[in-house]
């Protein structure tokens, strides 16, 4: 097997493992109710990843109680603090039983400062005093020793739960939320015997995994989950961890699960498109040797080559995929039947992260059946239709997928030699590899389906009478929107995204005007080349339509490449010299450059449905011809339509 290491047996106390491939805890908000429970939505979800090969799920985190500590408030998290709840959990461990997976419930004894709101009749507590991260000037209250121990009560309570709700594991949940918290100088400035010394501030820690054993059994598995460091000045640092690695041993923990970051620097503990693979196998690599205990990590390894070398070179024992399972369920069941090419992989867009931040479901830009599994498959339609496509880029491509698996006949017009569309611009930065592999897998796809495809064509009225289609999609995406100044037409002036599509030679010193993803990505693109880049920005600064998730990492890599941007300028003119800008204060400067880059937005190219909506009586349009956005818009309208149609 070419991955052989990744499917050899293991176990975590005395539970055995099928594989080493675990799906590491993310938060998707599919739970509903108030309390909150894990429904319909997440047994589906979990279904299909327990379907498609993987290990152990560690669930979605689970608070231990909610009368001390019941934030936060809009993330939707279980509480399981009564038999009542046990039947939403069962319903899912037995469901992972019968596909010979096991799991492990991410149980959180608190929040503490990653409150998201505040109760006046139950202010948000902590070890100490703390700002919260997302409201500084609200302090934390200080917990007292008596509440200490009704919250250590409360975990081994819980813990006694799950255990009847038939979990595998308990995973001791002490990443980032209030069991961080306790455990770093940085947070717990008590003085009594929960603070100072680092044997002092274990203390929660380990009252919390003495509670749970007196509950599930001295025996019961048992996995702790810590930040390897936290990525920020004064915080915890790797030293300090394989110290409370090492206790953890002496406790009879045999398996961490380690991470870099913390909610304070967020892109180390979910890493970005713009960061390197495994970036918390180094540290975590150190702990196991250090301590010799198994070890459990993730971020950035969802290729199953590097996951395999991982465990084979022993840096690592299980590795932990999160947001690969999102893009694939079956990617398990892919990789141990060698089907690397057939894996739809993520493309680390941060899309399914930042929904759950802003109060929405999860969802993907590369598996738009993510939070609709509970709607099943698409079933086939019992009314084939003649469906006429036009455009080939990643909506066009997705529906007609789609709508050809339910039965329907597609025809797909492009009107170049490739499929692709904006997919063909960003899968050719050096960071966009994952953009690459899924515009090439959904290429091989449209080639072994149904589909068929006429490039080279261009859709117009005459095409759409001659084929006399039963419904007609527009798929034409968007263009780029040219700022009308003088001198915008001279030699010099080039369109970043026919730069990037077709390697258009340009200087060595380049200005971009235009700052937002498109222009910061094409400056980053750029300056790995080599080119010295400056962008411009009639913004105040630059990345302002790049995702929260995404900013400051983009940010980081333009810097730590010298590209060098400036915000609130406006250009007026374009020279054989370079560009006359305007600043804020109205002030007018010459900026000198061999190459002017223009990237100032795209607008939707909707002259076409325009044209022809009234041709078809069953028209849509998907995509950024109706508005100019992001990948996962594209997903999801191209999801819906064929899913109706």
């Amino acid at each position: 097997m070419a991955y052989d290491k990744l499917f050899e047996p293991a176990y975590i106390g005395n539970l055995k493992l099928k594989n080493r491939l675990v799906l590491s805890p993310m938060n998707t908000h599919f739970s509903i109710g108030e309390p909150s429970v894990l429904a319909e939505r997440y047994f589906e979800y979990y279904k299909a990843r327990t379907k498609g090969g993987v290990g152990l799920i560690i669930t979605t985190h689970v608070k231990a109680e909610k009368d001390i500590d019941p934030y936060p408030l809009s993330f939707g998290y279980a509480t399981l603090d009564s038999a009542s709840q046990i039947k939403y959990f069962y319903e899912i461990t037995e469901m992972a039983h019968r596909y010979d997976a096991k799991v492990a419930i991410e149980l959180s004894p608190g929040t503490g400062r990653l409150a998201d709101t505040v109760l006046e009749d139950k202010w948000p507590v902590g070890p100490s005093e703390n700002g919260l991260l997302g409201m500084p000037d609200v302090k934390t209250r200080e917990l007292s020793k008596e509440e200490i121990k009704k919250l250590v009560y409360s975990y081994g309570k819980s813990a006694g739960l799950a255990k009847q709700a038939g979990f595998d594991i308990i995973y001791v949940h002490f990443t980032a939320y209030l069991g961080d918290q306790f455990l770093s100088s940085v947070w717990n400035r008590r003085t009594d015997e929960y603070g100072g010394s680092l044997e002092n501030r274990m203390r929660f820690l380990i009252e919390c995994i003495e509670s749970a054993k007196s509950n599930v059994g001295e025996d019961f598995p048992m996995i702790v989950g810590l930040a390897l460091d936290h990525g920020f000045p004064e915080g915890r640092e790797l030293e300090e961890t394989i110290k409370i690695a090492k206790k953890m041993k002496e406790m009879g923990i045999d398996t961490l699960h380690l991470r870099r970051g913390s909610y304070d620097n967020m892109n180390l503990l979910i890493p970005t498109e713009y960061m390197e693979d495994g970036v918390s196998v180094e540290y975590a690599n150190i702990v196991r040797d250090k301590v010799g205990i198994q070890v459990i990590t993730d971020g950035n390894i969802s290729d199953p080559e590097l996951a395999n070398k991982l465990v084979k070179e022993n840096k690592i024992d299980f590795i932990g995929l999160a947001r690969a399972l999102l893009a694939d369920p079956d990617w398990v069941n892919k990789v141990q039947a060698n089907k690397k090419e057939d894996i739809i992989p993520c493309v680390r867009c941060m899309q399914c992260i930042n929904r759950v931040t802003f109060g929405q479901y999860a969802a993907c830009s590369v598996n738009p059946y993510l939070g609709k599994e509970y709607l099943g498959p698409i079933i086939s339609t019992n009314n084939p239709k003649n469906i006429l496509v036009i455009g080939g880029g990643m909506a066009g491509m997705v529906f007609a997928l789609l709508a050809s698996n339910k039965g329907h006949k597609i025809t797909l017009i492009e009107k170049s030699s490739k499929l692709g569309g904006h997919l063909l611009e960003g899968a050719v930065m050096d960071h966009k590899k994952e953009v690459d592999s899924f515009c090439e897998y959904l290429v091989r796809k449209i080639k072994k389906s149904n589909v068929k495809v006429k490039y080279n064509t261009s859709g117009t009225k005459e095409l759409v009478q001659k084929y006399k289609p039963d419904a007609l999609v527009i798929a034409t995406g968007s263009v780029p929107i040219i700022p009308q100044v003088p001198g915008i037409d001279k030699a010099n002036v080039k369109i970043a995204t026919n730069i990037l599509k077709n390697d258009e030679k340009i200087g060595n010193n380049v200005i971009i005007v235009g700052g937002g993803l498109v222009g910061c990505e094409t400056g980053l693109h750029l300056s790995q080349k080599g080119k010295n880049v400056i962008i411009i920005d009639m913004l105040p600064e630059i990345a302002q339509d790049v995702i929260f998730m995404s900013r400051s990492s983009l940010i980081q890599a333009l810097h730590d490449k010298g590209v060098k941007t400036e915000g609130g300028i406006q250009l007026i003119e374009v020279t054989d010299k370079g560009i006359i800008v305007k600043d804020l204060n109205g002030d007018m400067k010459e900026l000198t450059c061999d190459t002017v880059v223009i990237s100032t937005g795209l607008k939707a190219n909707d002259s076409l449905y325009e044209e022809l909506k009234e041709e078809v009586e069953e028209t849509y349009k998907i995509g950024d011809c109706i508005k100019a956005r992001k990948f996962i818009d594209a997903t999801q309208e191209a999801f819906q339509v064929a899913y109706d149609i």
